[in-house]
């Protein structure tokens, strides 16, 4: 019984583990687009 819960907790955690790394690349992602648009913003205000 012990040893069930305890393999329970540990899916869980690994599960949370999964999603909050999934959640920090998509952040990542969308902050590097993010500075890549105002990059190409900055470069391109002196040409138009």
């Amino acid at each position: 019984m012990y040893i069930a819960v305890n393999l329970k907790r540990h899916r869980t955690v690994e599960r949370v583990g999964e999603i909050i790394m999934n959640v920090r690349i998509i952040a990542y992602y969308q902050l590097m687009q993010v500075c890549q648009a105002e990059y190409f913003r900055q470069l391109l205000k002196p040409v138009t």
